[in-house]
């Protein structure tokens, strides 16, 4: 049998159009657009009409800025801002109206406890909430026919998928149509090869998931009656962090009872769902920007002078860099300010040593200080790295434990951070292979827990951990 036939049939043709994630925040962005004028404009023909002048606007605006977010939040808990969703025009009049009234009545009570009224003319208030509703009614009611209009031109792309299958093209017919009427385009159909050659389609797979391909989720129909072999490409595919879903097959049960998904006349089961949502990624890269921007241009005066020293101190480069492993498995340059003798960035990387001898005098404080992480908020202004997560492994590490220990590669589910919840707890500096192993867990743990308010609790960890435990 060729390669080809090995590797399947390619459903699909190129992709075109634009991801239909981006198509909800577009919308946010013409729905914050419309409640401003909308609100501008109820000011001044209120203020103009009975009272003759128009008055400071910043109140009205500031009252739109706050039901826009709101409302917002409202909706995408709801799942409103989705393509699918976007394109139904009474679902979408029927519950952006819940939540406008909803929004208002939030508002008004808390203007009345903190005794805002005043600078908030009822009348002007009253016309707002009538122009903003009919705004965003009729915007979305026009959207419904325009996405459906671009989605038949391609201009918005269908979620890609890649369908794993052990039978052909045309025995998974069904499901393929059905993927195809709810907005899935099949981007390839891999059929599973014999036991021989199947390291090799497994690296296939893995580099299918990489961002630039634009693949939304794996879908695997398979026979439930081989258990081993969907075990087998569970585990692989828990290196990519996308949705992994199962068809369903009456003889296998135990893969049930996790997230079910509908998929037309049929349903799959979720045995991997993705890491973060768009909105949790967004709240995410949202404290990184603000925290790590404010703490680059806070540390900037030390940040120069530690340069200086690392400069007189000793020989060589200011900044070390190395490849380490990051988001997607997809490598990258972490900033360091160099602390030891040597530039160790090859297949063997040796730890550095509570007394290694590679330790420069400037290095040993900048170490015990964690002064030399600091040039890493650029990386997280340049989005390779986060504030919190796993921390980032040199690739020879990551070749190295990934071999050793189950589930490594799951840790790049999520970008990799400045500090992270197994540093907190006490794993940093050189470790022993159990060492990592927990290390790993306390990594997993916060990926499958993972919440804003645990990314503060480990930044605010960290400055006491620091404080009271120097590394080395």
């Amino acid at each position: 049998m060729s390669r080809e036939a090995r590797r399947g049939a390619t459903v699909s043709a190129r992709r075109l159009g634009i991801p239909d994630y981006l198509v909800g925040p577009a919308v946010f962005f013409v729905d914050l657009c419309l409640l401003v004028g909308a609100s501008l404009a109820s000011a001044v023909g209120y203020h103009r009409t009975m009272l003759q002048e128009v008055g400071d606007l910043t109140t009205f605006i500031g009252l739109a800025c706050a039901v826009a977010f709101y409302l917002s939040i409202l909706l995408a808990y709801r799942g409103n801002y989705s393509v699918r969703r976007l394109m139904q025009p009474a679902y979408q009049c029927r519950a952006v109206t819940m939540a406008w009234i909803a929004v208002f009545l939030m508002l008004v009570t808390l203007a009345f406890l903190l005794k805002v009224g005043p600078n908030l003319s009822r009348g002007a208030t009253i016309a707002f909430f009538l122009t903003g509703w009919i705004a965003l009614v009729g915007w979305r009611a026009l959207l419904g026919a325009q996405l459906r209009h671009a989605r038949a031109l391609r201009v918005i792309a269908p979620r890609q998928v890649v369908v794993v299958s052990d039978r052909a093209v045309e025995e998974a017919r069904v499901h393929l149509q059905d993927l195809a009427c709810h907005d899935y385009e099949v981007a390839q159909f891999r059929i599973i090869p014999a036991s021989d050659d199947f390291d090799g389609f497994a690296r296939e797979l893995i580099d299918v998931a990489r961002p630039e391909h634009r693949i939304d989720s794996f879908f695997l129909l398979m026979d439930w009656g081989r258990p081993d072999q969907i075990d087998r490409l569970a585990e692989i595919l828990r290196a990519v962090p996308l949705p992994v879903r199962l068809f369903p097959d009456p003889k296998v049960s135990r893969f049930l009872g996790q997230h079910e998904l509908s998929v037309g006349g049929v349903w799959a089961t979720e045995i991997q769902r993705a890491p973060l949502s768009l909105e949790e990624r967004l709240a995410k890269r949202a404290l990184d920007i603000a925290v790590s921007a404010v703490l680059l241009l806070a540390a900037s005066p030390l940040m120069l002078a530690s340069a200086l020293l690392v400069k007189l101190g000793s020989r060589g480069p200011v900044l070390f860099t190395q490849a380490r492993t990051g988001f997607s498995g997809v490598p990258f340059r972490i900033f360091k300010f160099r602390t030891l003798t040597t530039m160790d960035d090859g297949r063997v990387v040796k730890q550095v040593s509570r007394n290694d001898d590679r330790l420069t005098p400037v290095g040993r404080w900048l170490r015990r200080t964690s002064i030399d992480e600091l040039p890493q908020l650029i990386n997280i202004l340049r989005g390779e790295m986060s504030l919190v997560g796993p921390r980032p492994h040199a690739a020879a590490h990551t070749d190295y434990y990934g071999q050793l220990i189950a589930n490594y590669a799951y840790r790049h589910h999520v970008k990799p951070g400045l500090t992270g919840w197994a540093q907190v707890n006490g794993f940093r500096g050189e470790t022993t292979l159990s060492q990592m192993k927990a290390r790993v867990d306390h990594d997993l743990w916060y990926i499958d827990n993972w919440s804003l308010w645990l990314d503060v609790k480990i930044l605010l960890k960290t400055c006491v951990v620091l404080l009271r435990s120097p590394a080395y």
